[in-house]
């Protein structure tokens, strides 16, 4: 699984993002398993999980490979030095393994982490690849709900709130070599390391929560990212902007560090 499910951070409605990592060659079992992941694409399109328009999916030959395929595919990746495919390896760290055998993908992870200790530039670039993030708040310490469109008045939360923690975390795992996948976790397991990310989880986790809180009124995986901010109370309102700056200031000083090269 990658994505928000990969992260263990789904909301109540989210498509679908997996891949398969089998042992053998590529040429001997590729055309099985891509069948196999166009059998799991389908089934989870019936049961309500929409299929990713990025094609993240098992079903296509980029993300289905043998371990030797996906040393070559990241080989390949990192060669290419895109846009596009440094947000394929982006989108590939934040895998966890749902079935099978674990160390398969432990080990093409551990390929990855081998390529960034043995390149200094190449995290530098991955940390250009998520440079923008969301404006949440004004100069006036006011939220910026969207202005117009059918969530005129709701703030979007996956990119105000939860990407600036995200993308901030993703990157110290990955100068850190960690395997863990969750956002909370990530922050945690490096907070004694680095000052600026201690409490940073507590934001993270009210993010997570406060959309939870408007649950029931998600009808869709669009509504998913999004919160009404008139109908935020106070304390809501002063918590989201806190968390809103909190992950803005993790996000800014994580690329600080990643690229100074410390």
């Amino acid at each position: 699984m990658m994505g928000s499910a990969g992260r263990q951070e789904q909301g109540i409605f989210s498509d679908q993002d997996h891949g398969i990592v089998f042992e053998g060659d590529d040429a001997d079992y590729q055309e099985y398993f891509l069948t196999l992941g166009a059998e799991i694409r389908e089934g989870m399109a019936i049961v309500g999980y929409p299929r990713c328009e990025g094609k993240v999916m098992a079903s296509h030959s980029r993300w289905c490979h043998g371990k030797s395929g996906w040393e070559d595919q990241i080989d390949g990746w990192i060669h290419e030095d895109t846009w596009e495919t440094l947000r394929h390896l982006l989108t590939f760290i934040d895998a966890r393994a749902l079935v099978g055998k674990r160390e398969l993908l432990a080990d093409v992870k551990n390929y990855v982490f081998s390529h960034i200790e043995s390149n200094a530039n190449l995290l530098k670039r991955l940390s250009e690849n998520i440079s923008y993030i969301h404006q949440g708040i004004n100069a006036f310490g006011q939220l910026l709900p969207d202005e117009k469109g059918p969530y005129a008045g709701s703030i979007h939360m996956k990119d105000v709130g939860f990407f600036p923690y995200v993308h901030a975390s993703r990157l110290l795992a990955i100068k850190e070599g960690l395997h863990d996948t969750s956002t909370i976790r990530r922050i945690r397991h490096v907070a004694d390391k680095y000052a600026f990310v201690k409490n940073k989880a507590e934001h993270f986790q009210y993010l997570l929560e406060l959309r939870t809180d408007f649950s029931n009124k998600q009808q869709t995986y669009e509504d998913v990212h999004y919160i009404p901010v008139a109908q935020l109370t106070k304390k809501q309102k002063q918590r989201l902007k806190s968390a809103i700056k909190e992950g803005k200031t993790l996000f800014q000083q994580t690329k600080k560090l990643v690229e100074s090269g410390e």
